[in-house]
């Protein structure tokens, strides 16, 4: 993790990929293959789920390990097959946030060291977001723990 005049940047991430109202992913990526909702389609999502954390994460990837290559199913049936460029849609490397650069915590700017990818399928869309914990620095000084907060930025999105 690096911070460049006030820009964080990186250089390896995670990868959590979510499926909601669409069946049969079969996703590769870093050579590494991914099946969700295989033979079902998944359930639709919710407001909640558009903010929680990714629960798993499938590994730690240099950035960017290679294309990812994805086909999917839509809920009325439909098949879709997709590529994605990371290395296009994060080109800069920059650590998607927005918070004021004088409050972050420069030590460890990121909880967890690394941001994480969410590949997201929503029926007919694929969604691509960057989600990283933040830390900052305390507003109180005599604080035991560092302030944190969390960003899901949005980095792509596609309908079909």
């Amino acid at each position: 993790m690096a911070a460049e005049d006030d820009v964080l940047k990186f250089d390896s991430h995670d990868l959590n990929i979510q499926v909601y109202s669409a069946g049969d992913l079969r996703l590769v990526y870093a050579g590494l293959p991914h099946e969700l909702a295989f033979g079902e389609t998944a359930r639709e999502k919710t407001p909640a789920d558009a903010t929680r954390y990714p629960g798993f994460t499938s590994g730690i990837y240099p950035t960017f390990a290679s294309l990812v290559e994805m086909e999917w199913r839509s809920k009325d049936g439909s098949k879709f097959t997709h590529t994605l460029d990371l290395d296009s849609i994060f080109k800069d490397r920059k650590v998607l946030h927005d918070e004021n650069p004088a409050d972050i915590y420069k030590p460890a700017p990121i909880l967890g060291r690394r941001p994480t990818i969410i590949i997201e399928v929503d029926d007919r869309t694929v969604n691509v977001y960057m989600f990283t914990p933040i830390q900052l620095i305390p507003k109180d000084p005599n604080a035991l723990r560092r302030d944190r907060r969390d960003h899901r930025i949005l980095a792509y999105s596609k309908t079909f």
